[in-house]
């Protein structure tokens, strides 16, 4: 385990304990528990430039979040939570600044160790583990479903993909990239069992639905079936084929994928190999062309 994956475990704890402490029980959570147990009090305004998020002020041996109004819902819960979190876990901003900046939130590239800290702690709070994973657990694997889960608990696709590929039950990950460079990875236990590693800092490989939508302005969305070795060095044995969805932010210039492997993927493969074995010879001609089907899962 890395420093910071130490360190990022360490703000999960605390952001799971908080949530304990506070007795949450239902979703979209009610951020006001969470400022009490933080000594703080959230001020929404509206006379903020639209690159600021917000700032966190000390006033009478108070903090007060100063938000900004003018942002979507979900980022304004998101940017409340962010501030918590370096309350919370007693980390400096490193804002450019005293105030949050927009940039700050939605970029990833060269942000520091504290600012991606406090997002999975914010992430943490804002979908919590025991009512988020029995969600997940309760839905099949596809971008619609994260986006019906941002809408349900408020949060942001983002923060809502990149805990949904920790909580679901098959082999899955989540993937943002930024410029063409992947900035941020996250994993199910099942993929980090069977070694299915995806390197920071790189560029998209070639072959990808991300890469694909990057090159392609007539898209913000697809889906495909890939060879697992599109994603994963050498391919993964057990695993020969994925399915990835994706999502172009083009706002951030940001792709965010979805990754996973579906048995019936599996079956299909397993399926393939054996026909080619058992029936060698081409079927009688009746007339009829026999298009490929386009199976899509959405």
């Amino acid at each position: 385990m890395s420093d910071f994956q130490r360190l990022e475990f360490q703000a999960i704890m605390k952001a799971r304990k908080l949530i304990r402490d506070i007795g949450v029980s239902s979703v979209p959570i009610d951020l006001e528990p969470f400022a009490t147990a933080a000594n703080a009090r959230i001020k929404i305004v509206h006379d903020l430039n639209d690159d600021e998020s917000g700032q966190t002020t000390q006033i009478k041996g108070k903090h007060v979040i100063i938000v900004n109004g003018n942002h979507r819902e979900e980022r304004q819960w998101f940017t409340v939570l962010h501030e918590i979190a370096h309350i919370v876990l007693e980390l400096p901003s490193k804002h450019q600044g005293p105030k949050l900046r927009t940039d700050t939130l939605m970029r990833y590239g060269r942000r520091p160790q504290e600012e991606m800290l406090c997002d999975v702690f914010a992430a943490e709070c804002l979908l919590p583990y025991d009512l988020f994973s029995k969600d997940v657990s309760d839905t099949e694997i596809s971008l619609a479903a994260v986006k019906d889960l941002a809408q349900r608990y408020k949060a942001s696709l983002t923060t809502t993909g990149s805990r949904f590929a920790v909580n679901a039950n098959e082999p899955c990950a989540f993937v943002l990239s930024e410029a063409g460079h992947i900035r941020y990875v996250s994993r199910s236990k099942y993929l980090n069992e069977i070694k299915g590693w995806i390197d920071f800092n790189i560029s998209l490989p070639k072959g990808s639905v991300a890469f694909r939508l990057t090159q392609d302005s007539s898209k913000t969305e697809d889906y495909d079936e890939l060879a697992s070795d599109v994603w994963f060095n050498g391919g993964i044995k057990s695993r020969p084929m994925l399915a990835e969805e994706a999502i172009l932010l083009r706002e951030w210039d940001q792709c965010l994928s979805l990754i996973w492997f579906d048995q019936s993927l599996e079956r299909s493969d397993q399926r393939s190999d054996y026909d080619d074995e058992a029936e060698p010879l081409l079927e009688e001609l009746d007339g009829n062309l026999p298009w490929p089907s386009k199976r899509r899962r959405r």
